[in-house]
C-alpha cells in the first residue's frame, strides 16, 4: 500500500510549482496521498522550514516527507533522503532543513545522497530539483521503493547542520530558543515534549525568561486551562513547550524573533 507524501515548501501558491510537483508524484505514484503541510514558508528561509519540517514529522512519523527549501539549488549542496530511527523518511535538500525532523523521529538511522537521474528522469533543471530529483524521489518512496535503490549511503556526520539546535542545560535551567509563531500568536520553543518529562517541569509553575523578560507562568494541559488574556506554558501539539495566551496572542505581547533565548526552570 502506498504511503502518505506530506509536502512542505516555500513555493507559495502564486506559482505552477506546487501544482506540477503534485502532478509528477501522481505520475509515478498513482496510489501515494500527498498532503500540502505548508507552502507559506518566508522564501528561502531554511530555519522555517526546518520548524515546518519537524512539526510534520512529529505528527505524521509514517509518511514520506517531502521538504523544498532550497536557496542553493543548483550549487554544490546535494540531494538526499534521511531514514530515522523510527523510519521515517524524508526527502530534500543536504542545506540543513531535514535534520531538526529526523531528530524528532528518534534520530538519524541512514542517509542515502540520490543520484540525480533517478528514478528513471532525465538530468534536473538546475533551477528545480524539486519538480525533477525531490518529488521524483518521494514518490517512488511512497511506492515502496528503498532508499538504496535511489542513492548511496553517506555518513551522518557528513550532513550540513541543523538550523537550530537541541535544547540544553546550563546549571538549573533548560535553555532553547523561540523557533516562531503560530496563527494565534503562540510561540512555540526547542524545548521538547521529551524535555519537558525529563527535566522535570511538569510542575504548577515555571520561571521562564524570554529574552530579557522574567516570568512566572502556570503550566497547563490547555489554554483555557487560565482566563482569557492569561498567559500559560502548555506543550502544544507538535511536542513543544510552548508560551500563550488564551484568546490572546504572546506574539503581539511580546514582541520576540525567532532565535530569542528562552530559559526555563520549576519554581519552588
Amino acid at each position: 500500500m502506498a504511503s502518505i507524501i506530506c509536502f512542505s515548501s516555500d513555493f507559495g501558491l502564486g506559482d505552477t510549482w506546487v501544482g506540477v510537483c503534485h502532478a509528477v508524484m501522481h505520475e509515478i505514484c498513482p496510489d501515494a496521498f500527498v498532503v500540502d503541510l505548508g507552502h507559506s514558508v518566508p522564501a528561502f528561509d531554511v530555519r522555517a522550514g526546518a520548524v515546518l519540517a519537524a512539526q510534520g514529522a512529529y505528527q505524521l512519523p509514517n509518511a514520506v516527507h517531502l521538504v523544498v527549501v532550497d536557496p542553493g539549488v543548483g550549487g554544490e549542496r546535494g540531494d538526499i533522503c534521511i531514514v530515522s530511527a523510527a523510519g521515517t523518511r524524508l526527502v530534500g535538500p543536504d542545506n540543513g532543513v531535514l535534520v531538526p525532523a529526523a531528530l524528532r523521529v528518534g534520530g538519524i538511522d541512514a542517509v542515502y545522497a540520490l543520484r540525480q537521474d533517478e528514478p528513471d528522469r532525465a538530468a534536473p533543471h538546475p533551477t528545480f530539483h524539486g519538480r525533477d530529483v525531490l518529488a521524483p524521489t518521494a514518490a517512488a518512496l511512497a511506492c515502496g521503493t528503498h532508499p538504496a535503490e535511489l542513492g548511496e549511503p553517506v555518513p551522518a556526520e557528513s550532513l550540513a547542520p541543523a538550523p537550530f539546535g537541541a535544547a540544553y542545560t546550563e546549571g538549573d535551567y533548560l535553555v532553547g530558543e523561540v523557533l516562531g509563531a503560530d496563527r494565534f500568536g503562540s510561540l512555540r520553543t526547542s524545548i521538547t515534549s521529551d524535555d519537558v518529562a525529563r527535566h522535570g517541569l511538569s510542575v504548577p509553575s515555571l520561571e521562564i525568561t524570554l529574552g530579557h523578560v522574567r516570568l512566572t507562568l502556570p503550566y497547563g494541559r490547555t489554554f483555557g486551562d487560565v482566563e482569557p488574556g492569561d498567559l500559560i506554558a502548555l506543550v502544544d501539539s507538535s511536542g513543544w513547550l510552548t508560551l500563550a495566551e488564551n484568546q490572546g496572542s504572546a506574539l503581539e505581547r511580546f514582541g520576540v524573533e525567532p532565535g530569542t533565548h528562552v530559559r526555563v526552570r520549576p519554581t519552588g
